[in-house]
């Protein structure tokens, strides 16, 4: 067989694989619908934290949580699913809409934001910077 129809056939599947999966819903987006969502999502993975509150972001992709110790962790949505994170320790840059925490962590080296309107991006930042602030401190004691 000549490596083009080879060529038009692979492409042909893997075109077909993904629209296929696409359109029987498996490229939705996980959303945190309430802040009652999100912290029983934050409580499903982790049990030894619990929270208090949260801050949902608009288009409720993540949502940073209010922790007993007084510490914040943050979930996102990543697939169907979220992922979660206390953060201790980081930095942030802000990117336009976009925050990007960065993290000592090789599972999620940094963490990336979309906050299109300025006044939540603003609350964000100065949680966010406020939270890395404070696990600097944890470590160092």
């Amino acid at each position: 067989m000549p490596v083009w129809i080879t060529l038009i056939i692979v492409i042909a599947g893997i075109s077909g694989i993904v629209a296929l999966v696409h359109f029987t819903g498996g490229s939705v987006r996980a959303r945190l619908e309430s802040k009652a969502g999100a912290l029983k999502t934050w409580l499903a993975q982790f049990p030894d934290h619990p929270a208090t509150g949260a801050l949902l972001e608009p288009t409720g992709h993540a949502a940073l949580i209010d922790l007993e110790d007084g510490r914040t962790g943050i979930l996102w949505a990543m697939g169907r699913g979220a992922a979660g994170r206390v953060l201790q320790g980081g930095a942030l840059q802000v990117r336009g809409a976009r925050l990007r925490i960065d993290l000592a962590d090789f599972t999620a080296p940094h963490i990336d934001v979309v906050i299109k309107d300025e006044p939540v991006r603003r609350i964000w930042a100065e949680a966010l910077e406020a939270a890395l602030t404070k696990g600097d401190e944890n470590e160092l004691s």
